[in-house]
């Protein structure tokens, strides 16, 4: 008896997991969410930036390392 329910909780098991293997791989992204992500990748840089002291951050301008890189925000 103990035999048949383990074989049965490891059918259902695999049942399980084929289906959630199945499901796993369709999703897709539909135009809107691919908006989202280019807007949210676009960034909110501003035009103003300073490289600070020599460290370990790469400056925008010239890969300089340095220790800070300051600049300002804007949403236009």
């Amino acid at each position: 008896m103990k035999k048949k329910i383990f074989l049965l909780m490891a059918l259902a098991a695999a049942a399980i997991g084929g289906m959630y293997y199945s499901h796993a791989g369709s999703c897709t992204m539909n135009e809107l969410m691919i908006e989202n992500v280019d807007a949210l990748a676009a960034g909110e840089g501003g035009t103003i930036v300073r490289c600070i002291g020599s460290g370990c951050v790469d400056c925008p301008f010239n890969n300089v390392k340095v220790y800070i890189v300051l600049s300002g925000y804007s949403l236009d």
